[in-house]
């Protein structure tokens, strides 16, 4: 049922378009228009097609009219960038139901609509365009191929009220690519401003908007702009969502041909200092696949500090270029990996997927004997120094103890 302005309107019948068909359907074909039907989330309608002319009416989240339209068939109407969704209805029908611009509207049931298609979830979720509830949507971005741009990604950034971006000028370009207009939804959220946005970006979600980010390429949040934001909406309890994709990581690393059953992302190292030494350390005992992002000027550096602490024959693969015309994937030791970057000016930015540390070499019985000694030595019982034995030398327990009684009766 539709409501004005508080009021029901029993007398209005109206639909709801719940499904993507039922929305690109519209009202085509129909000799005569009685009632409403309600399209949503929308911005933007055309009357192609249609054989009677309509009024439609541009509606914000909040129900507040921003717009009535009149289109005679044939015509496309101007997009209204604050509409959350639109009213269609016979030519004259705002007109004589009480509806103008700051008319408020609600539909707040409706006995006849189309069923939500598998696809169209957004409504069983309680989340849906009539909802009124805001959030944070995390969606991925091509990392070197536009043909990679989902069609969710796309439905996001089409419906979003904010696209906050890491470079607003790149994902300007990326809209225009797949025919979306950016009007004024364009925020900045990079690396030095994300803390100080974050209160700004969450409090427009409580008010009902729905927030996607965007970073240059690949998933928010991964080496990227995004965990803070998230952090403080998950903090703040407003809800946060994902249309996943394009990942370097993933990427990088199903194609090394090293283990992918477990791995750990480093993402980029330290540039200097006891930070890098200490990560690169990790690096070296670290004994799943390790995967690293570095920039093409200092990739020669890192794989020579790789192959000094992980040893010149651990396996590595050298990505660049990722799912662009000159990818390319190099897989060797981290030793010819150092001679061949440096037979080769590196281009792009790099994506290193290091094998994990062998196992260690189970310590012989010499070196249990001397360890359960010492702690002998110091006053431990034989259970107490086994227990310590075990732990330091991750040798069974019952072998420790062993040696130790054996010591004992000596």
């Amino acid at each position: 049922m539709l409501w004005i302005d508080g009021r029901p309107r029993p007398d209005v019948p109206v639909r709801v378009a719940a499904t993507r068909s039922a929305r690109r359907r519209g009202l085509l074909g129909r000799a005569t228009v009685a009632g409403g039907l309600v399209l949503a989330p929308c911005r933007q309608v055309h009357t192609i097609g249609m054989r009677v002319p309509i009024d439609a009416v541009f509606v914000a989240r909040d129900g507040r009219v921003l717009r009535i339209a009149h289109l005679a068939p044939g015509r496309v109407s101007r997009p209204v960038w604050r509409s959350r969704w639109v009213l269609e209805g016979p030519i004259g029908g705002a007109a004589a139901w009480g509806i103008r611009v700051g008319t408020r509207l609600e539909v707040r049931e409706h006995a006849g609509h189309d069923a939500p298609a598998p696809e169209d979830r957004r409504g069983a979720r309680g989340g849906g365009p009539m909802s009124g509830e805001g959030a944070l949507v995390l969606v991925a971005t091509p990392i070197g191929n536009l043909g990679d741009l989902s069609p969710r990604a796309v439905e996001a950034l089409r419906t979003a009220d904010v696209v906050a971006a890491e470079d607003t000028r790149r994902t300007r370009a990326l809209l225009t690519h797949a025919g979306i207009p950016a009007g004024a939804r364009l925020v900045s959220v990079h690396e030095h401003n994300e803390r100080a946005r974050a209160a700004e970006l969450v409090e427009r979600i409580r008010r009902g908007a729905r927030v996607v980010l965007v970073t240059d390429a690949g998933t928010p949040g991964i080496s990227d702009p995004g965990e803070r934001l998230v952090r403080v909406c998950v903090d703040a309890g407003v809800r946060v969502e994902t249309v996943p994709g394009p990942s370097a990581v993933l990427a990088a690393l199903v194609v090394s041909g090293l283990p992918t059953a477990r791995f750990v992302m480093e993402g980029f190292l330290p540039r200097s200092g006891r930070e890098r030494t200490e990560r690169l350390a990790a690096v070296a005992g670290e004994p799943r696949t390790t995967v690293l992002f570095e920039a093409p000027h200092r990739v020669a550096e890192t794989l020579a500090d790789l192959a000094r602490v992980c040893g010149g024959d651990r396996p590595v693969a050298v990505a660049r270029e990722l799912t662009k015309r000159f990818e390319s994937v190099w897989r060797g030791t981290l030793l010819d990996a150092v001679a061949h970057v440096a037979a080769e000016a590196p281009r792009g930015e790099h994506v290193l997927v290091v094998g994990g540390a062998p196992p260690a070499a189970e310590p012989d019985d010499a070196a249990v004997r001397a360890a359960v000694e010492r702690h002998l030595a110091a006053g431990a019982s034989a259970r107490d120094a086994a227990a310590e034995v075990a732990a330091s030398l991750g040798v069974p327990k019952r072998r420790a103890y062993e040696i130790a009684t054996e010591l004992r009766h000596a």
